[in-house]
């Protein structure tokens, strides 16, 4: 691993060598911007800042990829404190919410897009995309770099990734306050501060609360705080950060269950279609246990330091620790009872028999419990810089090492040879709640079962290479190998509430590796045009242990394999993505940008029976054939137009075209040899759940600069969202809706604020969550008063 390191930071200090001492740096005459800036207020400015996220350091239109920033303007406009509510300005996204907290964000048709704070994985959301984010109080800007990313930020950055920067700290004496409160019970305050601290360091602190009844009933809680100190000198420069959250929500399991069969009167009439909901229920009753609960303690600390020895070689390090803690418990599925005689007055028809079902009660009969804590340790070195190579030619490279240590202990409530009864006390479970006007039947105290303990480690060595041959063609040529090590063990633990193992065996381990690369240029014929088109593979590597003695293997041949124990089970997902794109800047403006891309990913699992009898010796086993792959393709446009000072018009449109792939053989092969069950289905071609295929939002905002109106400022946003099917089966698809959201804000001159925003004007109630075909209803029209001071 160190002469991989040394190699690469060789090749990218060779041009050095030749360079002069006392080089000048030459600065950039194109200020063109790649990146799409969603910023009333800097849309109009000439230059924009490099997104950071693409490390380099240089000018974005230089750069063969796409991406969009989102600045903390836009969203303190609009009253956003909330990831989900933010993503909404990224056109080919989406976010969804589960277990009343954890965000799934999907980009390009592809669920794996990794989320960063400061630059910094947040490891979390790499193993399955799912995890609970904090508030947006601390945000100064969000940036999403669009496809594949693994040649960047190493494995499993399929969709893209987004990066959430923060405040910096600032030399200029800063106060922002914020006091708001809305429908629904709202209650937010926020206080900024910053300035000049001692010496050359500057300081920027952060602190947030929020406390809501919410339109379900949920009563959420959030408090957090950042800070953070830094200082600049002639050549060097320090960043200290740090930040904290103490969330706590109420979960919500929606509302009983849409009706999996036609209902039926007991005199045979017809009462409810399948897929129909109950009549007369209230999106506002809440069907949760009293005892439900889900709490959100993390921390989280980076140091940031940083020497430049010329313009052709500066060092960066840095080092951060993440502290994450999860606790789980939860009502989730609301059962109808049913029996087989005829004690109800509703039934369905099973197996050609009368199946009787309550409608009037819901059973609460699998509530789950888990937790988990998290620690993360991130190490980056870098060195980068810029040669200039004579005739007009320059080269910037970066190179670097970044090892990541992840530390994940999970306690689960189920399981382990215990009966659900043995691990939860109460009255709670199996209780009976009336389906109208709901209200809790007793309490329940979960005890945790068994648990797993993983260790990642990942070590990864990269070069990025930009050949400016010209003004007007830039070409890049980037690569990097990851080495990734899982390790995992099933834990015992004491029938206790305290998270505690009593038993932790060995660690089974497995071990993947896997260069990415990225090619791509840049072609600028005029200094406000540009066409890009880039090649870029990325890898996701599986997180299982093989057992063959519960699980029988399925290459991508179609025949059956025997891997060793200790080895992979299964190579690393991998694909790739083409990408072209073109850039538009009619000095400040107007700016546009449009893309075209294609992405593959290959070596997916598919379980493909669950009950084979294995003639080997005679076991029923689980199948699982790396036998399945997808593909999505699409466009992106965005549009910024300033047509006269103080009014912005910004718009976005994405369509995303995901489908599985067909198998590389026959299935019906499988289904003779038996691996394969008859009802198994292929998909092929089908449409993935979770993705829209038309997303599309337009903002505009209007601030008066003179006369007796200075100081007013409107805003409207308008996003639509299509449908949406919820998984494979379409057992439920959540239909197209539009949001849309206005905003009205005077600015005094003694720097006080006052602030009217109106969220979800035309009362859409199209539900866009559930959990299974439990509805989440969407929250109607609602308000926000605030109140502001900034110095």
């Amino acid at each position: 691993m160190k002469s991989s390191l040394t190699l690469l930071l060789g090749l990218a200090l060779c041009p050095m060598l030749h360079a002069q001492d006392g080089h000048t740096k030459r600065e950039y005459t194109n200020f063109q911007d790649t990146t799409f800036r969603l910023d009333e207020v800097s849309v109009t400015a000439t230059r924009q800042r490099p997104m950071s996220i693409t490390k380099l350091g240089v000018p974005n239109a230089y750069l063969p990829v796409s991406g969009s920033v989102i600045p903390t303007s836009m969203l303190t406009d609009r009253g956003i404190v909330n990831l989900q509510d933010a993503v909404k300005f990224l056109p080919g996204t989406r976010m969804r919410t589960t277990y009343g907290a954890y965000q799934q964000f999907q980009v390009r048709g592809f669920d794996h897009t990794p989320v960063m704070i400061d630059g910094v994985r947040d490891e979390r959301t790499s193993i399955n995309n799912s995890a609970p984010m904090g508030d947006l109080a601390s945000v100064e800007r969000i940036e999403l770099l669009k496809g594949p990313a693994s040649v960047l930020y190493g494995h499993s950055t399929v969709g893209g990734i987004l990066n959430i920067i923060r405040k910096s700290p600032t030399a200029r004496t800063t106060l922002n306050t914020r006091l708001t409160y809305g429908s629904w019970n709202d209650r937010r305050a926020m206080i900024d501060i910053g300035g000049r601290l001692i010496g050359p360091f500057n300081y920027r602190a952060v602190l947030n609360w929020q406390d809501v009844e919410g339109y379900r009933y949920a009563n959420d809680r959030r408090f957090s705080g950042y800070a953070a100190i830094g200082a600049r000198w002639e050549n060097q420069e320090l960043d200290i950060r740090g930040g904290f959250n103490r969330d706590s929500y109420g979960t919500d399991i929606g509302l009983p269950k849409l009706m999996a069969n036609d209902i039926f009167n007991a005199d045979g009439t017809p009462y409810l279609a399948k897929g129909e909901s109950q009549p007369g229920l209230n999106p506002r009753w809440r069907y949760n246990n009293e005892s439900d609960f889900m709490l959100h303690h993390g921390s989280n600390v980076s140091v940031k330091y940083n020497y430049r020895f010329s313009p052709a070689f500066k060092l960066e390090n840095r080092l951060a620790y993440t502290y994450d803690n999860i606790d789980y418990f939860s009502t989730e599925e609301l059962s109808y009872p049913t029996s087989d005689e005829p004690i109800y007055k509703h039934y369905y028809m099973a197996g050609g028999k009368k199946k009787f079902i309550d409608l009037d009660t819901v059973q609460l009969t699998y509530p789950l419990r888990f937790a988990y804590t998290v620690h993360t340790v991130n190490e980056q070195l870098e060195a980068s810089g810029s040669v200039s190579l004579g005739r007009g030619m320059k080269y910037n490279y970066l190179a670097g090492y970044n090892y990541v240590y992840f530390f994940r202990d999970t306690y689960r409530g189920y399981g382990g040879g215990y009966k659900l009864s043995d691990l939860i006390e109460g009255p709670g479970l199996n209780s009976k709640v009336p389906v109208y006007n709901p209200h809790s039947m007793g309490y329940m105290e979960p005890h945790f079962s068994g648990g797993t303990s993983t260790r990642n480690y990942t070590h990864s060595v990269y070069l990025q290479n930009l050949l400016e041959l010209s003004e007007k063609f830039k070409v890049m040529v980037s690569g990097r190998f990851d080495q990734f090590i899982f390790k995992t063990a099933t834990a015992k633990i004491n029938r206790l509430k305290t998270r505690e193992y009593s038993e932790l065996p060995d660690y089974d381990q497995t071990s993947t590796s896997a260069f990415t690369y990225r090619i791509g240029a840049v072609y600028l014929p005029t200094p406000g045009f540009s066409l890009y088109g880039s090649f870029a593979n990325f890898f996701q590597p599986y997180r299982n242990i093989v057992n063959t003695a519960t699980t029988v293997y399925i290459g991508a041949d179609g025949n059956r394999f025997y891997p060793t124990s200790g080895e992979e089970a299964f190579k690393a997902q991998k694909g790739y993505q083409g990408e072209i794109g073109a850039r538009y800047n009619l000095t400040s403006r107007l700016q546009a940008t449009a893309s075209l891309f294609y992405i593959r990913r290959e070596n997916e699992n598919k379980t493909l029976n669950s009950r084979y009898v294995d003639p080997t010796d005679g076991k029923t086993k689980s199948v699982v054939g790396q036998v399945a792959g997808s593909d999505s393709k699409g466009l992106e446009v965005e549009v910024a137009y300033t047509p006269t000072d103080g009014l912005s018009l910004l718009a976005g449109y994405g369509y995303t075209d995901s489908r599985i792939r067909k198998f590389s053989f026959s299935p019906e092969r499988l289904i003779e040899d038996g691996f394969m069950d008859k009802g198994t289905q292929v998909q092929d071609g089908m449409r993935q759940a979770g993705i829209p295929m038309n997303t599309f939002y337009l903002a505009a905002s209007y601030t008066f600069t003179r006369g007796p109106l200075q100081g007013l400022g409107l805003n409207a946003t308008a996003n639509y969202m299509d449908n949406v099917y919820r998984d494979l089966n379409k057992t439920l698809i959540y239909g197209a809706y539009w949001d849309t959201d206005l905003g009205i804000a005077y600015r005094l001159k003694n720097g006080i604020r006052l602030q009217v925003n109106i969220n979800n004007v035309l009362d859409d109630r199209t539900f866009t969550q559930s959990l299974g075909t439990q509805i989440t209803p969407r929250t109607p029209r609602s308000y926000l008063f605030t109140i502001g001071y900034s110095l």
